[in-house]
């Protein structure tokens, strides 16, 4: 089973408490090879096994039912083994776990699953950055050496604009600009992290602890004390973008025409259009032009194809970080982005 995604089954049993109600939907349809038992294992996340439930796995919680044999449901591990089962007609998950242990010789024993897959979906939340050209004409900029050198890396102190006193910092290259409407923001990507070693009155310098790239004279250097980065979550939960809303791409951080599966895109909606952690889009390649005869327009558009999922991994106020998370088809800026439909059958 593929192991390339996101949300830990301890995330799952969370949903259960938070997620809406879907008493007035249809039933959900399960797949027909779906499996009528399944032991977690080590590295599985929720959204590898509620696909191979569901066509649809933001719609777990409609799946999940919590087991009462369980003293905290919030924690499921390797070796706890979900029953398939039916009640008034609705398929529903229970759980069984490993072993009747109490919560905390569960802990002891082993761990439980984490919540995100730290190596896809954590860097891209913790070293992109989408800043406005305000915020960064008040950012701290690289100065540069003692010794002059155009490309700076970790020998000697990298020299900081202001007296500074929060002790560990990120250096950030501007790289793309992005507009909608009268909003513009720019697309920062990390090259290296540093901490504070001295400060002046003018300037401030710091020990360069890791870097990808060279640092470069004007180079954007922001604290890591963020009250933004504090209000994000590695243990949100998938679920449809409001009904009716679209959205584009307005391209990738680094610039590029195309992305892939697990590869970042920005889009112009975000926190102002009632997105969050975790809202979904479905993507769709456009439907080709055709020639109808005694047609009032020159061309009509075949139904548009859908070819994957996208999930909002850091809302801005009017753009978003967004992850592919499933593609049959290389992403771009054509690609259509819309709400998935949450009140039909799958």
């Amino acid at each position: 089973m593929p192991r390339h995604l996101g949300f830990s089954i301890g995330a799952l049993l969370s949903l259960s408490l938070t997620f809406p109600t879907f008493a007035t939907e249809k039933p959900l349809t399960v797949k027909k090879d779906a499996p009528t038992t399944y032991t977690v294992v080590q590295g599985d996340t929720l959204w590898d096994i509620s696909a191979m439930y569901l066509d649809s796995p933001w719609l777990w919680p409609r799946l999940w039912q919590v087991n009462p044999s369980i003293d905290n449901p919030h924690l499921i591990y390797p070796g706890d083994r979900l029953i398939l089962i039916w009640r008034n007609g609705h398929p529903v998950l229970s759980l069984k776990p490993m072993k009747k242990l109490s919560p905390k010789v569960r802990v002891l024993e082993k761990e439980a699953l984490t919540t995100v897959n730290d190596g896809l979906v954590l860097p891209y939340i913790e070293s992109d950055r989408l800043l406005s050209e305000s915020e960064i004409a008040a950012s701290p900029r690289v100065l540069g050496s003692s010794d002059g050198k155009q490309f700076l890396s970790n020998e000697g102190l990298l020299y900081i604009t202001g007296e500074h006193k929060v002790k560990s910092w990120t250096i950030y290259r501007p790289l793309k600009e992005y507009t909608r409407d009268a909003h513009k923001v720019i697309a920062m990507k990390q090259v290296a992290t540093a901490e504070l070693a001295e400060t002046k009155s003018e300037f401030s310098g710091l020990n360069v602890l890791t870097q990808t790239q060279e640092i470069l004279v004007d180079d954007i250097a922001l604290p890591e004390v963020d009250i933004e980065l504090s209000s994000l979550s590695t243990t949100f939960y998938p679920a449809p973008s409001p009904q009716g809303s679209v959205a584009n791409i307005l391209g990738s951080i680094d610039g590029s025409h195309f992305v892939g599966q697990n590869q970042v895109v920005v889009i112009d909606r975000g926190a102002q259009d009632q997105l969050r952690q975790g809202s979904m889009f479905e993507l769709y390649k456009q439907g080709v032009a055709v020639e109808i005869e005694d047609s009032e327009t020159d061309n009509a558009y075949l139904p548009d194809t859908r070819i994957g999922h996208l999930m909002v991994i850091r809302p801005y106020s009017h753009f978003s970080l967004a992850l592919v998370t499933e593609s049959s088809e290389p992403v771009s800026q054509v690609t259509r982005l819309k709400a998935p439909l949450v009140n039909t059958s799958q």
